[in-house]
């Protein structure tokens, strides 16, 4: 009820339905600059092309229709051949905003002359946007091309680190018959490494708006399979493992969840063929180590 009261004294013109008409009127004023705004490049620039055409046609039939049309200097340009192309010329200084002086606009085409120049600054200023955005466009293409290659070169790198890690706690659990708590600690860092890299490739399958070649995601997938074929072997091997910390159980749950999202079915169709198998066998690992 007070939110009622509220709504009720307040000003007219801060109601909802005021603002709502007031902006369906700006939207409507500016609506057709928009559209414009939004058409690709080409497109803009035939729109302009084809406006400066189309007033210099105007300029010329003025002549011919209805007397006044152009001067070029002291003289009037008469409706031939050569006046259109004068007619043209002036056009397109018009819509540039040049504005040489050397052909003037006479009576009303004047006023129609300054609506070609308005026209034309903002078409012309939408193909300049355009360009720009464009251009902007590639760099950030770029910039996001160069960062995806950069993670993949840390995935690799980051899964071959995981590996030799796994590889040496395996070695002393094999010499040793049981994990110090150390190694213990030492495995439980190198687990959350593990799930982190493990993220980033599930990211650049499912998140990126950049596919990754099909021979790198192949390596990829190959490291990731040894390492997490080392670690399910390592967890499976090991019963003081069951002592460890809970961050560590917790970890090596979330690996096999996270790994288990990763399979022949869920990978982009354009890589299933090739790659299907290593796709299985990492669902197969990640049941294994959810358990």
């Amino acid at each position: 009820m007070s939110g009622g009261s509220i709504e009720c004294n307040a000003p007219p013109v801060a109601t909802p339905a005021t603002l709502s008409v007031q902006q369906q009127k700006s939207a409507r004023r500016l609506s057709w600059l928009e559209v414009i705004a939004n058409w690709p490049l080409e497109r803009l620039v035939g729109f302009w092309l084809g406006m400066i055409l189309i007033f210099g046609v105007i300029y010329w039939l003025a002549g011919i229709g209805m007397g006044w049309g152009l001067q070029a200097g002291s003289s009037i340009v008469h409706p031939d051949v050569s006046g259109f192309a004068t007619a043209i010329y002036f056009s397109f200084v018009t819509a540039l905003s040049i504005g040489y002086g050397d052909v003037i606009p006479i009576g009303p085409l004047r006023i129609l002359a300054v609506v070609e120049g308005i026209a034309g600054l903002l078409v012309f200023g939408c193909v300049i946007s355009k360009l720009v955005s464009r251009r902007q466009e590639e760099l950030t293409a770029e910039i996001h091309r160069t960062t995806f290659e950069d993670r993949l070169d840390r995935v690799r790198t980051n899964l071959h680190l995981v590996f030799s890690d796994l590889a040496s706690v395996q070695q002393l659990r094999s010499e040793q018959g049981t994990l110090p708590h150390q190694v213990l600690r030492r495995l439980e860092s190198t687990v959350r490494v593990f799930r982190g890299e493990l993220q980033t490739i599930h990211d650049l399958l499912y998140r990126s708006n950049i596919e990754p070649d099909e021979e790198t995601l192949e390596s990829i997938l190959a490291n990731l399979l040894i390492c997490l074929q080392s670690l399910v072997e390592l967890s499976e091997s090991c019963p003081e493992k069951n002592g460890a910390s809970a961050d560590l159980d917790l970890a090596l749950r979330a690996i096999g969840n996270l790994a288990r999202e990763i399979c022949g079915e869920c990978v982009p169709r354009v890589y299933a063929p090739t790659l299907k198998g290593a796709m299985d066998q990492i669902q197969v690992l990640a049941e294994r180590l959810a358990e």
